[in-house]
């Protein structure tokens, strides 16, 4: 998919820019259930309330749930109120399908809004407008007449400052039906290109599907994205007779092989792997393929597509065995014999310790958790590998390439790591500053992973002068503590539609406070600076930030 440059602003806040920065610190609140927090607002149609309209909220925490959804039907003003929803992050959004909000967020699905939530906080005015959408009809038949079925149609925006993009409205993909015939609704008013088909960029390469892959053709027969025909839609409206015929269908072919010990050449069982679709050196997407290699360490791929692939191993828990990619190309025929061999891998073991808590809770939960490894090595992707943590914080990770590694912690639920983050890693007793250096088949003991907790809280709230940002910008928070030489688990967090942030499970110490804001398509800059704060252990330090958002002269980076 061909894309012009894209810019961001970015925005940093400090001393340098015209913006302030003020802390308050308070006490934490004794344990228990917080009071919940309300959300109310207002759905309109063309300026009027509309009715009968269900609005949504659900957490945008990274979390393995994600099942925290609260609903509630708009009066027939278009007045809705959703109570009693936990302190946290969330997205709140309409959900109605026919309709499309006529001013998105796009870092939010279905133009919804983010919301921080404050406990037993009154949240009002989040308001949506909404516009009908239009509708995309027509039907997809093969080169001689038939319907073609179950095959996805996808529209596009045609806009000439970033061709190409994918629609981010609800109703931008679908598939025919048993005649052929689809149907596309709720799109956003503007420009569009109809697509069916496989992308030749390898992203969507069709495997053991069972049914015919055909060659990507655009509105109205043509494969060049540049010749289709743009359809433009406007409010409610509806294009019909929206008709493509593909060319021949793709011809399938099988890939098989065996998985063996490189040593022993013995056929190695239940052995997980995948196939990888290579487009080129830096674009090579995994394809939805997992499977394990049979009693007799056989495996097989059935319907692919011509193209180059290759076959890849996955870190097989509690083993020393890695292998390499083996790289494989179809053409007209099927691929058989393929082998691929296994060899031990590098070993690090060690210990993880948890410094600077007494926390009970916190020393136990450690054990809960996994130590993840990924190693990258020049022309090298990369790959990972994970170990659980002993009750007493050791582990081991094996089947590890050579190359640099850098250590997380994992967990099903992401959300039980808020507070944990890695400090430093050390190997002897020295500090592992770039990462750990894995020499082949190289076994590492005396390897110490150093976890930090922290339980304070930092909430902000940024104000914004000469105007508010544009819709589609995003901005973000987020800590960063001087001299630290280890990379950071401190992910930065969204300010959201009201401009507050919240950042939890902060070790006590002293930070600097970033604050960016990226507005695609942006070809101007403002200044970028930070400030420092110092975060106090168990407290709530509250931050209040002024941007002045007037644009300064200068080129934007590319992200």
């Amino acid at each position: 998919m061909n894309s012009l440059p894209r810019y961001a602003f970015i925005l940093v806040l400090g001393l340098g820019c015209a913006g302030t920065l003020a802390t308050a610190n308070s006490q934490t609140k004794p344990p228990g259930k917080p009071p919940g927090a309300s959300i109310s607002g207002r759905v309109t149609v063309n300026g009027k309330g509309k009715g009968g309209i269900a609005v949504g909220l659900r957490t945008s925490d990274y979390s393995f749930s994600q099942s925290a959804v609260y609903k509630t039907t708009t009066d027939p003003g278009g007045n809705y109120r959703i109570t009693d929803a936990p302190p946290g992050n969330y997205q709140v959004a309409p959900m109605a399908p026919s309709f499309v909000v006529s001013d998105p967020d796009s870092s939010v699905p279905r133009g919804g809004k983010s919301l921080v939530l404050a406990e037993g906080e009154n949240v009002e005015g989040i308001n949506f407008s909404l516009v009908r959408g239009g509708v995309i009809t027509g039907k997809v038949t093969s080169a001689d007449g038939r319907p073609v079925v179950e095959e996805r149609i996808t529209a596009m925006f045609a806009d000439p400052l970033n061709p190409g993009r994918p629609s981010i409205t609800p109703g931008s993909s679908t598939q025919t039906d048993d005649r052929g015939i689809y149907r596309l609704y709720g799109l956003a008013p503007g420009r569009y290109k109809i697509y069916v088909g496989q992308s030749d960029e390898g992203s969507y390469v069709i495997v053991n599907r069972g049914r015919p892959a055909y060659e990507r053709v655009f509105y109205p027969g043509v494969t060049n994205s540049n010749e289709a025909k743009i359809i433009e839609l406007e409010e409610g409206g509806e294009a019909t007779n929206i008709d493509i015929t593909v060319g021949e269908s793709i011809p399938g072919f099988a890939a098989s092989g065996l998985i063996v010990d490189g040593e022993t050449d013995r056929p190695l069982t239940d052995i997980r792997f995948g196939l990888q679709s290579i487009v080129s050196e830096r674009n090579s997407p995994m394809i939805g393929i997992v499977s394990v290699s049979n009693s007799r360490g056989e495996f097989r791929f059935e319907n692919i597509t011509p193209g180059k692939y290759a076959i890849l191993i996955y870190p097989q828990p509690n083993s020393d065995g890695r292998s390499d990619p083996v790289p494989f190309e179809v053409v007209d025929q099927d691929v058989t014999g393929l082998v691929v061999r296994t060899s031990k891998g590098a070993s690090v073991s060690g210990i993880v310790v948890l410094e600077g808590t007494s926390n009970k809770t916190a020393i136990a939960k450690l054990s809960q958790f996994r130590l993840q490894a990924f190693v990258r090595s020049e022309g090298n992707n990369g790959s990972g590998q994970f170990s659980t943590i002993g009750p007493d914080g050791s582990f081991r990770l094996g089947g590890l390439q050579a190359g640099l590694a850098n250590f997380s912690l994992g967990a099903i639920d992401r959300s039980q790591l808020t507070g944990f983050s890695i400090s430093r890693v050390e190997r002897d007793d020295v500090v592992q500053a770039r990462g750990l250096e894995i020499r082949a088949a190289e076994q590492i003991s005396g390897v110490k992973i150093v976890v930090s907790y922290g339980n304070s809280v930092v909430r902000g709230v940024v104000k914004f002068e000469n105007g508010p940002p544009p819709p589609n910008a995003r901005v973000t928070a987020r800590l960063v503590k001087p001299g630290d030489s280890w990379p950071s688990n401190l992910r930065p967090e969204e300010v959201d539609a009201r401009g507050h942030f919240v950042l939890e499970g902060i070790a006590a110490g002293s930070y600097e406070l970033q604050v960016s804001a990226f507005i695609p398509g942006s070809r101007t800059k403002q200044p970028s600076v930070s400030q420092p704060i110092t975060v106090i252990e168990g407290g709530v330090t509250e931050v209040e930030v002024v941007i002045d958002l007037k644009p300064a002269p200068g080129p934007s980076p590319n992200p």
